[in-house]
Formats: structure tokens, C-alpha cells, sequence
């Protein structure tokens, strides 16, 4: 029963049986921000993707006779300077997990971005209804989420930036490609409500954990990539329906995908509330003592 136990922690937390790398955002001091190096590399890596996802946005619109060109430029804008802001407000956390100081943002931090940066553009396809582009956009925008964390890994390219910065986009990201297909009625509210559902405990438990205990680790976990994964997949192939077998023919199909879609996101949710009650089980820790176990947030 009690290897059981242990097992089960595992897959749940990650923790005992896979050492993996991990980032204590400690509170007061998140890394110093003097890096001009680090700083000019994620300017111009800015700069790059936002003439990039400018161009491409004139594409799209171009594609959609400049439907509700308006408001998405506006939006376009705003998250993209929110993205720029944020990061630059962060560049202290370019630095290696032992706290070796980079010069450049890195190929992994840069697929990031990417990801982050063109999330507007996927969600004005879904909502245009331009499923043939949506799937291969949504695969490849996926894909280079894999290859990010393989990549630093490989490279030994691994930054305090990457670490908290993955994981963000990854939350967005999903939540808005979700909204965005219960907005136009290819999954049903209940998906609305647990996508909902999981980010708000996530980012309040994260908050409560760096405010309470002062100190929050970010690592993956053996669940969450397996419900990441499977749930890239299930809305791949939702994606691929919609794009191209549409109407009633594939009507089981697409219902046994909602359904399994509904599953995993509950599981998510479950999976969220018991990281949470096993981190709310550790006690509160001070940013002295190196031995301490802190608060984790993981997916």
C-alpha cells in the first residue's frame, strides 16, 4: 500500500521516483535585471516576431476580406505589447536554473514567443471558421511546444525565463483555443466551464502559494504531460473533422471527440485540486534555508 502510494504521488506530483528540473520563484528576489546583453537580445527577438505576426496578420485579414480588421488589430496589438512588457519586466530570470547569467534569449525562449505572439491570429481563424488553417496552425504552434523543452534540454539552453514563461503561454493558450471552439459551437459549455475552471485554480492557487508560503516551484509532471498530450491530440483530430469532414457524416465522431475532450479536462481539474491539497500540506517556508521544501505549481 505504500509503494501504491508513492506511486500514485508520483504521476500526480512528480516528485520521489524522476528528478526533473525545477525553478523556485522565491519572492524578493527573482534574479537581477541588470543584463543589457539579455535585454538587446529579447528587444530585437521582439521586434522580429511582431513584423512577422504583422505581416501575417495582413494575410489573414487579406484571406477574410478585412473582417473585423479593427478589433483585431487592437487586440493583436495590446496582447503583443503585454507579451513584450512582461518579459522585459522578467529578462532577470534569463539566467541558467543554478543562476548563470545569459547573454541571449535562446532558439527554446524564442519558440515561446512564437507561440504566445501568434495565439490572436489561431483564435481569429477559429472564429472566422477557417478550420483548414486552424489545424495546421494549431499543429505546428503545438509542435513547437514540444520542441522548445526538447531543445533547452538538448542544448543545455534551460532558463528561469523558459521555465515560468512555458507554462503561462501553455495556459493561455489553451484556454483561448477552447473559448474560441465553444464559441463557435464546435465543443459544448461544459468544456467552457472546467477550461475556466482550471486556469483560475491555477493562477489563484499559484498566487495564494507565492504569497503565503513566499516560494513556488514550476515543474511538469508525469499526469500533465499525459493529459497535455492526449489532449493535443483529441482536438487535433477535432480540428481535422471541422476542416475537413464537415456536416453530419462524422457526427459520432465528433461527439466521442467532445466527449473524451470533456473527460480530460476534468481529469485536469483533479488533477490541479490534488497538487494543490499536497502543497498546502507542506509547510510554510523561509527564503533562507536551502533544504526547505517549497510550494510547487505544476501541469
Amino acid at each position: 500500500m505504500k509503494n501504491l502510494g508513492a506511486r500514485i504521488s508520483w504521476l500526480m506530483a512528480g516528485s520521489g521516483a524522476e528528478r526533473v528540473v525545477a525553478f523556485d520563484w522565491i519572492r524578493g528576489r527573482v534574479g537581477s535585471r541588470e543584463n543589457p546583453d539579455g535585454m538587446r537580445s529579447l528587444i530585437h527577438a521582439g521586434l522580429a516576431l511582431t513584423t512577422s505576426c504583422a505581416i501575417l496578420d495582413v494575410l489573414v485579414l487579406w484571406r477574410h476580406d478585412w473582417m473585423g480588421w479593427g478589433v483585431f488589430a487592437f487586440v493583436h496589438t495590446i496582447w503583443v505589447a503585454a507579451f513584450m512588457v512582461a518579459s522585459v519586466l522578467n529578462v532577470g530570470f534569463l539566467e541558467t536554473p543554478d543562476g548563470v547569467q545569459m547573454k541571449g534569449l535562446g532558439g527554446p525562449n524564442v519558440l515561446t514567443l512564437i507561440r504566445g505572439f501568434l495565439l490572436p491570429t489561431l483564435v481569429y481563424l477559429i472564429v472566422a471558421g477557417d478550420f483548414v488553417l486552424v489545424v495546421f496552425g494549431y499543429a505546428l504552434l503545438m509542435f513547437t511546444d514540444v520542441i522548445d523543452g526538447w531543445w533547452a534540454r538538448r542544448s543545455g539552453g534551460q532558463s528561469k525565463l523558459g521555465i515560468v514563461l512555458d507554462p503561462i503561454v501553455d495556459l493561455l493558450f489553451h484556454m483561448a483555443v477552447f473559448v474560441s471552439l465553444v464559441y463557435v459551437g464546435q465543443l459544448g459549455p461544459e468544456v467552457l466551464v472546467l477550461a475556466l475552471l482550471r486556469g483560475g485554480l491555477l493562477i489563484v492557487g499559484t498566487g495564494l502559494l507565492y504569497f503565503w508560503k513566499g516560494q513556488v516551484r514550476i515543474q511538469p509532471t508525469p499526469l500533465g504531460k499525459g493529459t497535455g498530450f492526449l489532449t493535443t491530440m483529441l482536438t487535433i483530430a477535432l480540428l481535422a473533422l471541422a476542416a475537413f469532414a464537415p456536416g453530419e457524416g462524422a457526427g459520432s465522431w465528433v461527439r466521442g471527440l467532445r466527449t473524451a475532450l470533456t473527460i480530460l479536462l476534468g481529469i485536469s481539474v483533479l488533477h490541479v485540486l490534488a497538487i494543490g491539497a499536497i502543497n498546502l500540506g507542506r509547510p510554510p517556508v523561509d527564503e533562507g534555508p536551502a533544504s526547505a521544501r517549497p510550494g510547487e505549481v505544476r501541469k
